[in-house]
Formats: C-alpha cells, structure tokens, sequence
C-alpha cells in the first residue's frame, strides 16, 4: 500500500504544478509616447504556448503511469478471493 501512495504523491506533485504554470498567465505592456503612436501589450501563458502543451503532456504521462502502478500495487496487495 506504500507504493500505491508514492505513486499517488508523484502524480499530484507533477499534475498540480504542470496545472498551475499551464493556466497562469503574464503580460506586459510597452507604452508609446505621447502623440508616437500606439501602447502594445501582449499576454500568453508563463511557460509559453510550447512549453504549457509540453508541460501537460509529461504531467498526462505520470499521471498515467500513476495510475496503471496504483491500480498494480492495490491489486497485489489484496488477498486472492475464491
């Protein structure tokens, strides 16, 4: 049953983090002068478009893993039934 909560432990320490950078977001503005022109300002995910996708295919990843390795330690760890 150890194992069954290692597995549990890592997938939320991947899934929880790989979430957050994934949904936060950064922006910044550049000011134009006054009577220069126009003020720009981007927005985007912290990681990046790139890095967010990758980020939350290795957290589906363990996270699968996880899961198949959970399901193996609880069934191991059962006595068999007749």
């Amino acid at each position: 049953m150890d194992r069954a909560i290692a597995w549990v432990v890592l997938a939320l320490v991947t899934a929880v983090p790989a979430l957050l950078l994934a949904v936060t977001r950064v922006s910044s503005c550049a000011d134009a002068a006054p009577g220069a022109g126009t003020s720009r300002c981007t927005s985007g995910p912290v990681l990046g478009v790139t890095g967010s996708w990758s980020a939350g295919a290795v957290a589906v990843v363990v996270v699968a893993i996880a899961v198949v390795q959970v399901v193996r330690a609880v069934r191991s760890g059962r006595p068999p039934t007749d």
